[in-house]
């Protein structure tokens, strides 16, 4: 796969790199790279697997351009976009397969669509990388809060996952082996590769703010600093809320979500956490945590038109309870 091209200590570049053919021609993605004074790791940062999902480019991006290369050891390489097509959809899924393709990893090289990007991708990110960090943001229908996510095992190379996920600084730190976790680029990262990866994850719901970036800013330097990358120390999270395995709970009716809880809210059993109101304005069904102890890991965004089937929330189980 694609060796990408390394600048001189103490440079920045940016280019674009193939990942795949359009019928007319190259499917291209921007990429940046910064190659520090000093040796050291290499950092593969992976954004918009889902198409909407802008704060990781943006974050990203501005990263790299404030870097002072001469604090540097290693070497630091965003892919910009990885998947193009649902990037220019903005869709969350590719369209021109239906596929999500943080589920269809580690591909295949005569898959469809999104299981040839998805093997291109992961052959990229190994070839190029020491560490992957995923970058996503919610999305345009659900809303999170800041967490960081890995694959949990008892391996080297998830504990060093893990030692990653608390270096974010964030409070929602997850360990998981659930089944969609089979098909995502870290879990095939870690278990394929035997490399450390996470997720970081902020925001959503149609919307971006500063928290947003100042979550990212936060994550990608904590996580450059836990890599000796750049000098310092890491600034750790407080009051952290450890998770396990989540629940993607789905509504049975359909009506206007009104959601009574918020991301990063702990719930415990039996706990309200939305309604579902038709449009004469009745209640048609009420949605409860269904576990002990968990915190919301995303929550559709408030007041949304939903379908019977349709995902309201997700829950994570609280593990530090």
């Amino acid at each position: 796969m694609t060796e990408i091209a390394i600048p001189d200590r103490g440079q920045r570049t940016s280019d674009y790199v193939k990942l795949g053919e359009y019928p007319d021609g190259p499917l291209t993605s921007p990429i940046m790279v910064a190659n520090g004074e000093k040796p050291g790791p290499r950092l593969f940062i992976q954004c918009l697997v889902h198409g909407p999902e802008v704060v990781g480019p943006i974050s990203a991006a501005r990263f790299i351009k404030g870097l002072d290369l001469s604090r540097l050891s290693g070497t630091i390489i965003a892919l910009l976009v990885a998947n193009p097509f649902g990037f220019r959809a903005r869709n969350r899924f590719t369209p021109e397969d239906g596929m999500n393709l943080n589920r269809v990893f580690p591909g295949s090289p005569s898959g469809t669509v999104s299981e040839q990007l998805a093997y291109n991708l992961l052959n990229m990110a190994d070839t190029n990388g020491d560490v992957l960090l995923d970058l996503h943001s919610g999305g345009d229908l659900s809303t999170t809060p800041f967490y960081a996510i890995h694959h949990k095992d008892d391996t080297p190379e998830s504990r060093e996952s893990a030692r990653l996920v608390a270096a974010t600084g964030s409070r929602f730190q997850w360990a998981s082996n659930e089944a969609w976790m089979k098909g995502s680029a870290i879990t095939n990262y870690t278990v394929q590769r035997k490399k450390p990866a996470l997720i970081v994850e902020s925001g959503g719901g149609s919307r971006v703010t500063e928290d947003d970036f100042a979550n990212f800013a936060r994550a990608l330097t904590g996580v450059t600093t836990a890599l000796g990358m750049l000098p310092g120390t890491v600034d750790d999270a407080q009051d952290i809320r450890r998770g396990g395995n989540a629940i993607h709970i789905k509504c049975t009716r359909g009506g206007f979500w009104h959601p009574a809880v918020m991301p990063g809210d702990d719930l415990k059993a039996g706990q309200l956490m939305g309604r579902l109101i038709n449009m004469f304005g009745d209640l048609v069904e009420e949605v409860v945590c269904p576990i002990q102890s968990a915190w919301v890991g995303s929550v559709r965004r408030p007041y949304m038109p939903l379908f019977s089937g349709d995902q309201v929330m997700e829950v994570v189980e609280r593990l530090d309870d």
